[in-house]
């Protein structure tokens, strides 16, 4: 969108104008920081006071805020707007590389779609297929017969070994590694107490999925690690070999799951999660953070702790734990009293 204004602002989120439709946007910013041509939006009543205050040229807002000066684009969702809004602003200022490196090294039978960019020094190894609209960043390794879907990023310093399929509209963040040996050996006595099992499957990422940085997701032994359509997966996760995740699951920061977990659809895992192996979780299931899961854990349940309980009784519990010392007192006094009665 080469002029922002008002009225084109408001035809991109489904909003109308209220005010002036020529208003020009040059920028975007928070509600106090707001000023001259940008553009805010109210996402919830409680800033409305803020908003009110606000220099911004135009507000996106659920409804007018009394004593805003500036135009404004109604809309039903304001977050939504958002989103929409941000994207708009981040494809402007992060503008995608484009054409093929003559530093990049591309295995001579490796097909490779059109209109994709492949920065230098990447390496693309034989019998790879890359799709159509692809970015593949500089410094980023493409194992043998891995497969990438059209329009798919690929950002420094990532490693995708052999194998691996990954399907389209996906981001992958620097420095992560999908396809790597799992952890698996077997215990023998003798010189090599601990023997490698090697790991022969895959990795299978479906469509429209994001991988944060610094993630590791192994390949399975025999079968595949499979991520489902749709997941989001925050920086720092590890999935190990043979996991199954269903569609349209949010992981946050640390989460990290052993072996063989079957995760169902449209689970959440929040930050610093632990998965014993082989432990399933049910469809629309919510693990708080810092939970380790010790058991299955079943649909829609939302848990917290270690063990995992309900959120509403783990949260008893640590309330009780600050009345520990005191009570641990009460006790003693009671013990002696007993004692000498």
């Amino acid at each position: 969108m080469k002029e922002k204004n008002a009225k084109n602002v408001a035809d991109l989120v489904g909003g109308h104008v209220v005010g002036d439709p020529q208003a020009s946007i040059t920028g975007i910013n928070t509600l106090r920081g707001a000023g001259g041509s940008d553009i805010a939006v109210l996402k919830e009543d409680k800033y409305s006071e803020e908003a009110a205050q606000s220099n911004a040229a135009v507000l996106i807002a659920q409804k007018e805020v009394e004593g805003f000066k500036g135009t404004y684009i109604i809309v039903e969702d304001a977050e939504a707007a958002l989103a929409e809004l941000l994207r708009l602003f981040y494809e402007e200022t992060h503008q995608k590389p484009e054409g093929i490196s003559e530093k990049a090294e591309i295995s001579h039978d490796a097909v490779v779609g059109r209109n994709t960019a492949i920065g230098s020094g990447s390496i693309i190894c034989q019998g790879a297929t890359i799709g159509e609209g692809c970015v593949i960043y500089p410094m980023v390794y493409i194992g043998k017969n891995v497969r990438l879907g059209d329009n798919t990023s690929v950002y420094p310093h990532v490693t995708i070994m052999e194998g691996v399929e990954i399907g389209h509209d996906c981001s992958i963040k620097s420095n992560t590694v999908i396809g790597d040996q799992g952890f698996g050996f077997i215990q023998r006595e003798g010189a090599r107490l601990h023997r490698r099992l090697h790991h022969i499957g895959g990795v299978k990422v479906g469509n429209d999925v994001e991988i944060g940085s610094q993630c590791a997701i192994d390949r399975g032994m025999l079968d595949d690690t499979v991520i489902g359509d749709g997941c989001k997966i925050d920086k720092h996760c590890m999935i190990a070999h043979n996991c199954k995740i269903g569609k349209d699951c949010i992981f946050a920061g640390y989460a990290r799951m052993a072996g063989s977990v079957e995760i169902g659809e449209r689970v959440t895992l929040a930050a610093d999660v632990r998965i014993r192996d082989h432990k399933k979780i049910g469809d629309n299931a919510v693990v708080a953070a810092g939970t380790g899961v010790t058991r299955d854990i079943e649909p829609g349940e939302q848990v917290w702790g270690l063990p995992p309980r309900s959120i509403s009784a783990q949260t008893r519990i640590y309330a009780c734990e600050g009345r520990l010392p005191e009570l641990f007192k009460r006790v003693r006094k009671m013990e002696k009293k007993l004692e000498s009665g």
